[in-house]
This record gives C-alpha cells, structure tokens and sequence, in this order.
C-alpha cells in the first residue's frame, strides 16, 4: 500500500507539475484547435483545389483568416486614436462643445440622477467640470488605459492562436487520429462516438454562435465607421459580446441609428437605420442554417459559458468558455442517454 500510494503521489506531482507549466498556453492552445476545427473545410476545399497539398491550403486558411481578422482591427484601432487626438486638439484650442442634456435624462433609472447635473455642468463649463471631476477622470482614464491594454493584448492573442490553428490545420490527420485515441482511452468503445460529437459541437457552436458573431460585428463596426460614429471599434466590440451572449445588438444599434438622425440628413439616416435593422437580425437567419448542420445546444449554456469564460479568462474566455461548455454539456446528455440505453 506505502509503495501505491509513493507511486500514485509522484505520478500526480508530475501531472500537476506539468500542468502548471502549461497553464499559460492552454486557453490559447484551446481557442486555436476550435478555429481549426471551425474552419476544417474550408481547408479541406483548398486542398482538393490545390491537388491535395495540405500544407500550402492550411497557409491559405491561415492567411484568409489573419487578413479577415487584423485589417478591421487595424482599422478600428486607428479610428480610435484618430478620434482621441482631435478631441485633444479641440479641447486644447477650446472648440470642445457639450450639447445641453434633455430633461429627460434625470429620469434614467439608477444612473439619472448622478449624469444629469455633471452632463449639465459639462455643457455650461467644460473646463470648471474637468477640474471639479478630476479624481473620477483620472480614475476612469486609468480604467480605460487598463481596458484598451486588455483589447491590445487580446488582439495578439488572437492572431497567435490563428497561426497555431494553421499549424493544426496542416496536421489534422495525426491531430484527430490522437484525440480519437485519447477518447477511447478514456470512455472506452463510446470514446470514438464521443470524439464525433465533439467535433461536430465545436463546429456547430463557433460557426453558427462566434463565427456568426464575429461577423455580425465586423459589418457592424464598418457601419459605424462609415456612417461617423465615435469610438467605433468599442462599439463593434459591444456589439460581439452582446451577440455571443445571445443579446440581441438591435438594443444598441438602433439608439444609435436614432442618434445619426442628429448630424446626418434625413435620407442617409433612415438608410443606416434600415441597414443597422438589417444587421442586428441577420444572426436571426445566418445562426439556425449553421447551427442546424452541427449539434443543437440550449442558448442558456452558451450564455453560462461565454460569461464564465469571460470572467475567469478575459476576452478570449468570451469564445473558449462558450465552446468548452456547449461539449460538456453534449458529452454529458449523450452519457446519459448511453446508460439510459443499456438499462
């Protein structure tokens, strides 16, 4: 028993040892296998075009999905700067002006009370209210820097995990032949069924609830771009998260159409209010044709999930947590449905 229980605690130091090491990567190792699982066949069809040369249709993927990715943040993150440096040269020169705040915005619920005399104050004297407010700005400025360090950090990691997809996707054959045995290694005979199942849920989840997302977003930051709007890459960045989350982004999108009626004429107006409608309901459309090709998972464990993950791993947590919960969830209903089988 001594020389069990010796053997059991070093082969448990070891796997703790191992696991601490690899801590870091494991949620960007996590995300990249779910893009090359996600985008498996568009690789396949590059490959059958390039006649069968699996490695030049795994760099195509992986470049498609860099040059999907990084122009649109490339450009939303200049856009932002481009907008922070003319507030700052406007308000050095003192054309900064604060337009007076409607009556009705006392009447907010919770945060009314509290906006209504700074934004009243801000529009009588902008420069009084700064120096009046200058803990809370340096406060909130501090949280914005964090913030957008956060968002630059992310962004790396995204495109670091795109190209550890690429390698993946330049491997799959020895990829999946590895997690079918680990599978099996693990359940048994189910273990192959159970590979199948997760595949086909991570793909299911990250094309018809991220991919779908990430679209939705990119189309809507570019609206937002277009159409003037300030801070249009924080913008589209709410507009993913609400997507993910199963929040419809119509809540924030036509607000903001409402609002492009007070700089723009009537007619470019109402063509973005109809163009911002017709975003926000496209995942409407595009998500049941996705989804209905992978598994089927209720809404409320993709919400769970991106939450969670958001919260204990950051943004990337926001599309990992989704997925790593859909398959926990459809590993555990097929489990079950197994042991209902052989009673």
């Amino acid at each position: 028993a001594i020389e069990s229980s010796v053997k059991i605690g070093a082969i448990f130091i070891m796997a703790m040892w191992c696991f601490q090491i690899a801590a870091p990567f494991i949620t960007l190792t996590v995300w990249a296998g779910i893009i090359a699982i996600a985008v498996k066949p568009l690789c396949d069809l590059l490959e059958r075009k390039l006649g069968g040369k699996r490695g030049k249709a795994a760099l195509f993927t992986t470049l498609i999905l860099l040059s999907v990715f990084i122009v649109p943040s490339v450009v939303m993150v200049d856009r932002m700067v481009e907008n922070v440096q003319v507030f700052t040269e406007s308000y050095k020169e003192g054309n900064v002006e604060v337009p007076k705040p409607s009556p009705d915005v006392e009447n907010w619920p919770l945060v009314g009370k509290k906006i209504y005399p700074i934004w009243n104050a801000a529009s009588e004297d902008l420069s009084r209210t700064l120096i009046k407010y200058k803990k809370q700005i340096s406060e909130l400025s501090a949280s914005v820097t964090k913030a957008a360090a956060g968002v630059a950090g992310s962004t790396f990691l995204f495109i670091i995990s795109i190209i550890i997809s690429g390698v993946f996707l330049a491997n799959a054959a020895g990829a999946d032949k590895f997690f079918r045995r680990l599978a099996k290694r693990l359940a048994g005979a189910p273990g192959d069924d159970f590979a199948v199942l997760a595949t086909a849920t991570v793909r299911g989840v990250a094309q018809g609830i991220i991919g779908v997302a990430i679209l939705q977003s990119i189309i809507a930051g570019i609206g937002f771009m277009v159409i003037g709007l300030p801070a249009a890459g924080v913008l589209a960045l709410i507009v993913l998260v609400m997507s993910i989350i199963q929040i419809n982004p119509l809540l924030i999108m036509v607000p903001l159409a409402i609002y492009v009626f007070s700089f723009a004429s009537p007619v470019v107006a109402t063509i973005y209010l109809v163009w911002s409608i017709a975003v926000g309901l496209m995942d409407n459309i595009l998500k049941p044709m996705v989804m209905g090709r992978g598994s089927m998972v209720p809404m409320m464990i993709i919400v769970v999930g991106a939450i969670g993950g958001m919260l204990l791993t950051g943004i990337l947590g926001l599309f990992t947590g989704a997925v790593i919960l859909a398959i926990g969830y459809q590993l555990f209903m097929a489990w079950l449905a197994m042991d209902v089988d052989e009673e």
